[in-house]
């Protein structure tokens, strides 16, 4: 089994659980993530954990939370 990498994402425009539903189902998509976990702030920026078998490109994570209808603000190891 290899190794899991842990990348937090922050979001901006999420408001409720149909925007974590629709962030969580898009960047699933991605090659490679094993999981998706969200923690939603009112009013806020949200922060977005994201679990993969290797390191995802930004990009390929800014393009799903765009497809999502979301902007992705910033990313953290």
């Amino acid at each position: 089994m290899s190794a899991e990498t842990t990348t937090n994402y922050t979001v901006a425009g999420m408001t409720c659980g149909h925007c974590v539903a629709a962030v969580s189902a898009e960047v699933g998509k991605i090659a490679g993530v094993r999981s998706v976990e969200i923690d939603l702030v009112a009013g806020g920026t949200s922060a977005v954990r994201v679990a993969s078998e290797a390191e995802l490109a930004v990009d390929d994570v800014r393009a799903a939370v765009d497809e999502a209808g979301y902007e992705l603000t910033g990313v953290s190891a």
